[in-house]
């Protein structure tokens, strides 16, 4: 047992197997993989060292924002990852060197941003006489990717999840999550959802009575139209519908689109309303006309 004990007690030159963990990459930097996961290195220490540190879970980390740069290739020289090694050991191993002559090559690409805009997918069902004022706003309206160049060239946006609200009497503020692909890790997104909101007030409706105008009526001829207004049902909110008048509206009838075969009908145009009107509609398409000659 003795000598058992004092031949521990010898130094011995061996071998042992480190993984490999590699880390600090710069945040400019995306690290995919390296040529070697594990190092073979040479070591001098007791029989009792090496009697313990086999039972440990043996792993070096390489510092990947000290690797080198060569014609677009990182890697870490010999030198550079021996060092390292070295200085991770315990001190009462003595570091003989590593078998390996090649450098440990790095699959690291360089990280660029990008603005993508962000389509938003909520459907709002509002309830009876309310409806939405202005437009929806989407917080942000686009968001910032990180990756490698050629792939966020492929990246023109991005959609949100799909959503329904029903019944909406009052202004809304909802949360949509973007839809991130899950196999494409290689892509950083600034944002995992947005927020979607909109203003909704309620509206009533009012009909008011336009004069129609004709144009282009046929050199020589008078026209003459039965009736020669047109009622028009708007809806917008109770306090702009106080303000309307006809004159904010302009109907026509175009004697070009009279066709040989038409039954002495003319169709009418709604070409100009207040923004402020949500829906607008013509009660009558037609009116009936005679052209005669003057």
């Amino acid at each position: 047992m003795s000598w058992f004990i004092n031949k521990l007690s010898e130094d011995y030159t061996g071998r042992a197997v480190f993984d490999v963990l590699y880390t600090n990459v710069p945040d400019s930097l995306l690290f995919v993989g390296a040529s070697k996961d594990h190092i073979d290195v040479k070591l001098k220490a007791s029989g009792f060292t090496f009697l313990g540190f086999g039972f440990k879970n043996k792993t070096v980390t390489i510092d990947v924002a000290k690797a080198q740069q060569e014609e677009g290739t990182y890697f870490v020289p010999r030198s550079g990852y021996q060092l390292q090694i070295e200085k991770q050991l315990p001190q009462s191993m003595e570091f003989m060197g590593v078998d390996e002559d090649d450098a440990i090559v790095l699959e690291i690409y360089s990280l660029k941003t990008k603005k993508i805009p962000v389509t938003q997918r909520l459907k709002v069902d509002y309830s009876q006489n309310f409806m939405l004022e202005g437009e929806i706003v989407i917080q942000p309206d686009s968001i910032l990717i990180q990756g490698p160049e050629a792939m966020l060239d492929t990246i023109m946006g991005i959609q949100t999840e799909e959503k329904t609200i029903n019944n909406i009497t009052e202004d809304f503020k909802e949360e949509l999550q973007l839809q991130i692909p899950e196999n494409n890790s290689t892509i950083k997104y600034a944002s995992t959802s947005i927020f979607v909101s909109g203003k909704v007030v309620r509206f009533s409706e009012k009909i008011i009575e336009v004069p129609i105008t004709v144009t282009n009526t046929p050199e020589d001829f008078e026209i003459k139209l039965f009736p020669d207004t047109v009622k028009i049902v708007c809806s917008a909110k109770i306090d702009d519908l106080k303000t309307l008048h006809e004159s904010n509206f302009k109907v026509i009838a175009d004697c070009s689109t009279i066709q040989d075969n038409a039954q002495n009908g003319i169709l009418l145009q709604l070409v100009s309303a207040p923004e402020m009107i949500k829906d607008v509609r013509l009660m009558s398409n037609e009116v009936r006309y005679i052209l005669k000659r003057k």
